[in-house]
């Protein structure tokens, strides 16, 4: 039998453990650390200096075009289709049962959306939190009581 995965993640990292929720006495083990360097810069790093401008229709004043997605939720959109991808391949090689999602809840529905309905169907428990840098131990107490899939 499979494990059950616990993706703990943000827009600047993600980390896989994986536990067996029916042995109570079964380690937590993280199995994969996934960085994204970009998650953790600026609008201006990512080369956002300012808004584009357009002319007014009305007259000969400029106004601030706002995009409709920013540079970091860009960079968060790429990130969990990365990780919807990896969730993707543990899901073919049976490597998973169960998945629980840990992320702050903009992130959280963020990844939800990336992830295929084969992999949704596989998620057992969500955890809109923020708990990248957290100790396994913290992360574990996090989780709720999980049934066996």
């Amino acid at each position: 039998m499979a494990a059950t995965w616990v993706v703990v993640a943000d827009r600047a990292k993600a980390r896989f453990f994986a536990f067996d929720p029916s042995d109570t006495q079964a380690g937590f083990l993280e199995i994969v650390d996934f960085p994204n360097p970009d998650g953790r810069l600026s609008a201006w790093e990512l080369g956002e200096e300012r808004s584009p401008s357009t002319h007014d229709r009305m007259g000969h004043g400029r106004h601030a075009i706002e995009p409709h997605t920013t540079p970091e939720d860009k960079v968060a959109h790429r990130f969990a289709a990365a990780l919807a991808d990896a969730l993707e391949r543990g899901r073919v090689e049976h490597r998973y049962d169960g998945l629980v999602l840990v992320a702050p809840p903009r992130f959280l529905g963020q990844l939800k959306g990336a992830l295929g309905a084969q992999v949704l169907r596989h998620v057992v428990a969500e955890v809109d939190k923020e708990l990248c840098n957290a100790s396994p131990v913290a992360i574990r107490q996090a989780i709720p009581p999980i049934s066996p899939p």
